[in-house]
């Protein structure tokens, strides 16, 4: 033993002396803080990896709603959020085919699909190079749906949907102290707002107050719901406010809570006559911000939904002139040049369309075309068709303690959102990737395909421990 040691020792001394040889001559590259900035993000993928199942969804998530803030250091971000999808990616499949884990099954097959008509839609572009990124970015992100992700859920669900209800949490009351205390808009503009509330934030806080046992979580869970339900009113974001109702009404009904839902009414009508006593002006006031956001967006002399009618007719003369293959995915025909950012071959657009179409929906079907949008239309139906198994499963059982709840919820929220904003297909936006990833998950989580014991169909009067339904413990 003491013969090896001084063997270790020289094996050490003679790696770093080699290490010092090759760096001494690049010393200067030190102070740069690009160069500095590359090392530092190595050093954290290489972090969030060493547990991945544990860390690197975390990590994800932090480089892509980071890039997506108005924040400082936004713009490392940037281009770093691509090295840290690509890398994921690509560990995840690896591990995830180097061990015993669930297949892959037909959502996986159609995604696949979707990355094809992707790439081919890329060969018409007009912007080839740009288009083939944003393919092989799609591509990056339906691979590591199918393997990383699942490694961060599948097998440790109580401790991620424990750290999730967390982390919802502290976003909520960050978000209000930077809005209502500091005045910063970290979100920037207000439809971002309200689409993080109403997407990322509420189905999971609402969840997570439904499932609370104990009064001091459950009033917590509830200031925290009730703060994120403001935050989507003080957005007047429209799409936001849509998927909070229905969002709202979908649990109450399929969950047998009429009393919550007359209660939730209730207390509406409460604070709105309250403050028609108090201040009659200052609420017919608000009544028309409101009536204007709802209905008309600014631009009531267009009649409703008139500040969406321009950005469709514009992507649909668009889809007329190019029916079959489209325009080129994650490109449209502005006439404007992309600018280069990170170096040559590398190319990032100010947005993640290059103009504003109106919908998810018919951004795809301008992207591909009528035939490269059949595999998308079938990604989507799957996954409304697991979401359609979970409400049904709640109808029958009444009870809120499934791990498929909240990701059904986000799901069922997202995709109202993408009828009326762009992001529901464009990478680079966190909520494209939070989206995917939790109906992915979704796949793996349907009760009747999960491997959780469910003991058939719940009764009221007797239920199992939430344990048993594969749900976070709620008095944690």
């Amino acid at each position: 033993m003491n013969s090896v040691k001084p063997l270790q020792w020289a094996g050490i001394v003679l790696g770093l002396s080699l290490a010092l040889y090759f760096i001494y001559p690049h010393l200067q590259y030190f102070g740069n803080v690009t160069f500095l900035g590359g090392i530092l993000l190595l050093e954290v993928i290489i972090a969030g990896l060493w547990e991945y199942d544990q860390r690197f969804f975390v990590l994800l998530m932090i480089a892509f709603v980071w890039a997506g803030m108005h924040v400082p250091l936004r713009g490392a971000w940037t281009g770093g959020r691509w090295v840290v999808l690509s890398a994921g990616a690509v560990v995840g499949y690896i591990v995830w085919t180097k061990t015993p884990r669930r297949p892959f099954g037909s959502l996986h097959l159609i995604a696949f699909f979707c990355v094809c008509a992707a790439f081919v839609s890329a060969t018409v572009s007009p912007f080839i190079q740009m288009a083939f990124l944003k393919a092989l970015s799609l591509f990056f992100l339906f691979l590591y749906c199918a393997s990383g992700a699942r490694l961060a859920v599948l097998g440790r669900e109580d401790r991620f949907f424990h750290g999730l209800l967390w982390g919802s949490e502290i976003a909520v009351y960050i978000t209000a102290i930077c809005y209502f205390g500091l005045g910063e808009s970290i979100w920037g503009n207000p439809n971002s707002l309200g689409a993080a509330m109403s997407i990322g934030l509420f189905p999971i806080l609402l969840w997570g107050w439904l499932t609370s046992d104990g009064p001091a979580v459950r009033f917590r869970r509830l200031v925290a719901l009730l703060l994120c339900t403001y935050l989507v009113y003080f957005s007047m974001a429209r799409a936001g406010m849509v998927s909070v109702v229905l969002v709202t009404l979908i649990c109450c009904f399929c969950l047998h809570q009429y009393k919550l839902l007359a209660k939730v009414v209730a207390l509406v009508l409460f604070l709105v006559a309250v403050a028609g006593m108090l201040a009659p002006g200052t609420l017919d006031k608000s009544l028309g911000d409101l009536k204007d956001a709802v209905l008309y967006k600014g631009h009531k002399e267009e009649g409703m939904l008139g500040s969406r009618r321009t950005p469709w007719e514009k992507s649909i003369d668009s889809i007329k002139e190019h029916p079959l293959f489209g325009t080129g995915y994650g490109t449209s025909p502005t006439g404007e040049d992309p600018r280069m950012v990170f170096g040559i071959g590398t190319y990032n657009t100010r947005s993640e369309t290059d103009r504003e179409h109106g919908s998810s929906y018919i951004t795809i079907a301008e992207w591909v075309g009528l035939l490269g949008v059949m595999p998308f239309v079938g990604i989507l139906g799957v996954t409304v068709s697991n979401v359609w198994k979970v409400c049904a499963w709640m109808n029958r059982t009444a009870d809120p303690r499934h791990y498929s709840i909240p990701l059904a919820m986000v799901i069922l929220a997202g995709l109202v959102h993408g009828s009326f904003e762009d992001w529901l297909f464009a990478v680079g936006s966190y909520l494209c990737v939070y989206f995917w990833v939790f109906a992915f998950i979704l796949a793996d989580l349907v009760p009747g395909t999960v491997a959780v014991p469910l003991d058939g169909v719940v009764s009221r009067a007797s239920r199992p421990s939430p344990a048993g339904f594969g749900a976070v413990v709620p008095n944690r």
